[in-house]
């Protein structure tokens, strides 16, 4: 379903990126592959070795991945955590919070705001308390926003027809049917015009900040050293498996005959590859994982918590390279593993994380030059708020 959301409100998720990404950026440990799960008939996991795997923390931050307290970024209170703050009721927050140059801010948007930022949190595992100082902050970056977008305005940095409209097009995507989608609008009390109005805010502002503040953000290679030799430390590639995998598809609706008949068909191909015949030939034949059975089964390098339960353990009990385990089953059907491979825990090297460090500076150069953008055009502007 749509929600309804006013334009600075959508504009929110790309403050929220920019100003708010300290909550939940850069936590040092590698990516898990939760949407591409190796027991999953999808294929292979995600490659624990890839650049994303090794995302550094940046400077001032807690290993839990929130801004060490009192450091550029934090959101509590300095020296106290987000969540043991009171929390602050809804009936006491008034009908219009802020009005920014005469541009009203109305408790709707500052709610809608709140939300996006707790689901956030929440995500991350940082969940916050609604809180007046919470409140209060996510209320400056509203005001933040429409700054920009005002800036925007005011230097003729305007989306294009055909970018609002490739931008409304991918909104309906999200519909089965043209049907649905007008339905939904209709929900949410949102007008196609509405909507494209958004659209037009959205991109104005993402062009603004691509145009004005990003070509500032400047990283150089010994910057980049500098921070991976400060945070050697969190650079840690945990243990991983390269494996191989038949698999066997079970539909969940399956009745017990027809789960009983798929085990019965691993059981037949472990005994083929038991007998001597080659493990990627018969993954290539009989297996159900389309993402793998053309690589003979490979799925490439697994960690810990990118699998299926069961499927993690069949595969950390294997010890020696070519050790098969018995037919194992997880939520998605049979498996019968073989052990390919065992990495150690290493020390990823600089290169390999070069790009997401530089990356992730700039975006911090970013983010900086956003809200300094803001409290310049806060300084000369008209802001009052009622909270």
């Amino acid at each position: 379903m749509l929600k309804k959301i006013s334009p600075r409100t959508t504009l929110f998720t790309l403050g929220l990126a920019l100003l708010l990404s300290g909550w939940t950026a850069c936590k040092g440990t590698p990516d898990k592959a939760a949407d591409n799960k190796a027991g999953a008939p999808a294929g292979s996991a995600t490659n624990p070795a890839s650049p994303n795997a090794a995302t550094p923390a940046a400077p001032g931050m807690a290993r839990s991945g929130a801004p060490a307290s009192g450091q550029p970024g934090a959101t509590g209170l300095p020296g106290q955590p987000v969540s043991n703050q009171p929390v602050m009721p809804v009936e006491k927050i008034p009908a219009v919070v802020a009005r920014v140059n005469g541009q009203e801010i109305k408790k709707a948007e500052l709610m809608d705001g709140a939300q996006m930022v707790q689901m956030r949190l929440a995500q991350a595992g940082q969940p916050v308390t609604a809180s007046t100082d919470f409140y209060h902050h996510v209320l400056d970056e509203l005001i933040a926003i429409t700054l920009l977008q005002q800036d925007a305005k005011a230097q003729g940095i305007t989306a294009s027809e055909q970018e609002v409209q490739q931008m409304v097009a991918a909104r309906k995507q999200n519909f089965p049917n043209e049907e649905a989608y007008k339905k939904a609008l209709a929900q949410a009390g949102v007008t196609e015009d509405k909507l494209r109005e958004q659209a037009r805010d959205t991109i104005a502002v993402q062009k603004y900040v691509q145009s004005k503040l990003a070509p500032q953000a400047t990283v150089s290679d010994q910057a980049a050293k500098d921070f991976y030799e400060k945070n050697k430390g969190q650079m840690q590639m945990p243990e991983r498996l390269h494996l191989r995998h038949i698999f066997v598809l079970v539909d969940q609706k399956a009745t017990p005959a027809d789960r009983d008949k798929a085990k019965q068909k691993a059981e037949g191909l472990l005994k083929r590859v038991q007998g001597g015949e080659d493990f990627a030939k018969v993954a290539t034949e009989a297996s159900d994982d389309p993402g793998s059975k053309n690589r003979g089964g490979d799925i490439g390098l697994v960690g810990h918590g990118q699998t299926d339960p069961a499927f993690e353990a069949a595969a950390f009990a294997l010890k020696k390279p070519n050790e098969m385990s018995p037919v194992v089953q997880s939520s998605f059907g049979y498996h019968i593993l073989q052990l390919l491979e065992r990495k150690e825990p290493s020390t990823v090297p600089f290169e390999q994380v070069k790009g997401r460090i530089e990356q992730m500076l700039k975006q911090q150069q970013v983010q900086k030059l956003f809200q300094v953008r803001a409290d310049q055009l806060r300084a000369k502007g008209k802001v009052e708020t009622y909270i």
